[in-house]
């Protein structure tokens, strides 16, 4: 089990930021809300004109098939990305290892070398993964306070990072993703900056610091960039997600619907996906919400529970061009792909 789900229930039971409040964080709401004192109905004029259509609901995605090996089971997975060939790459934390599957769910391989050396990992129980045009596999080992660079093969290319807080230096990096020009972004819940670095690791920019305010962070988790250079960054602590430019300016923030059980969620992993749309899991409810690239709630599904397609601990998620979704269930220890209407 993660050493940080600990710390996870104790900020979710506490903290709450509402996507269009100010700065001062609010209690969370309990389901239901206060009760109020509505007025008496009043009686209004018939209407004359004929009511807007409703707007028809989005069909809810087709659950396909799961994902983990029986002979070599998965422990507390964390991170998933695609290459162009259709093949997934797991961060299997609990394991310490990189596992390699095709797009239907077959292993192919593993990367699965404990320790410090090149080529090793030491995971903290978190942390994810990310793939760039070229094939090239970007992986959070953050045990050993770095990320290190392979090819599709599994080569061990370059590796970056120490412990602390300086340009550079990890405490807890957790989310990675990298643009169309190859750079790579990185989440640290640890050090509350997003960190951005060439395609061999040069230290580059960061964004963010510590607080509650536009463009900083309380606990950064999923990172994900979108065709436009847009940066879209998960806050677990803040339960909300915020969009910033290229550059790091802020452009806007929200939080995750009530849906379901009617508590608040959780944002933990996202993705860009069709249409510039972004999918954001709810690691606490589980399930997916989906947004416009603005930020206007579209539909959500899912429901937390252990049976088939379902979600426990939802983490990082990948959207495929044919519109198939991977998503890691930590707890469940597996992925569950849909498909997109």
């Amino acid at each position: 089990m993660s050493t940080r789900i600990p710390f996870y229930f104790f900020t979710a039971a506490t903290l709450l930021l509402s996507a269009c409040a100010g700065n001062t964080p609010t209690p969370i709401e309990t389901p239901g809300g206060e009760e109020t004192t509505a007025s008496p109905p009043t009686e209004e004029p018939a209407s004359t004109s004929t009511p807007e259509p409703s707007p028809e609901p989005f069909p809810e995605p087709e659950f396909l098939f799961e994902i983990n090996p029986a002979d070599d089971p998965m422990n507390t997975p964390y991170g998933v990305a695609l290459d162009q060939g259709g093949n997934l790459y797991v961060n299997d934390a609990g394991n310490n290892r990189v596992l390699i599957f095709d797009s239907a769910g077959k292993l192919l391989s593993a990367w699965d070398t404990l320790g410090g050396g090149e080529g090793e990992f030491t995971s903290m129980g978190f942390g994810s993964i990310a793939v760039d045009s070229q094939g090239n596999v970007f992986v959070v080992d953050n045990g050993n306070f770095r990320i290190q660079k392979f090819d599709s093969g599994g080569n061990f290319l370059a590796a970056w990072g120490s412990e602390g807080t300086e340009d550079g230096q990890f405490v807890r990096a957790i989310g990675i993703a990298v643009d169309s020009q190859g750079n790579v972004f990185v989440t640290d819940d640890g050090n509350p900056y997003v960190q951005k670095f060439d395609n061999d690791g040069v230290f580059l920019m960061k964004f963010g610091g510590e607080g509650r305010g536009d463009g900083e962070f309380q606990h950064a988790t999923g990172i994900a960039v979108d065709d436009a250079g847009n940066i879209f960054v998960a806050d677990y602590q803040s339960r909300r997600v915020q969009k910033f430019d290229k550059d790091g300016n802020f452009l806007a923030r929200w939080g995750l619907e009530k849906v379901g059980n009617g508590l608040s969620g959780t944002p933990e992993g996202l993705a860009v996906g069709l249409q510039g749309n972004v999918y954001i899991t709810d690691y606490l409810n589980g399930g997916v919400q989906v947004f416009s690239n603005q930020g206007e709630f579209l539909y959500a599904w899912g429901e937390a529970g252990s049976g088939e397609g379902q979600f426990q601990r939802p983490t990082s998620l990948v959207i495929s061009g044919d519109g198939k979704v991977f998503i890691v269930n930590q707890d469940n220890n597996n992925l569950v792909v849909y498909q997109l209407p």
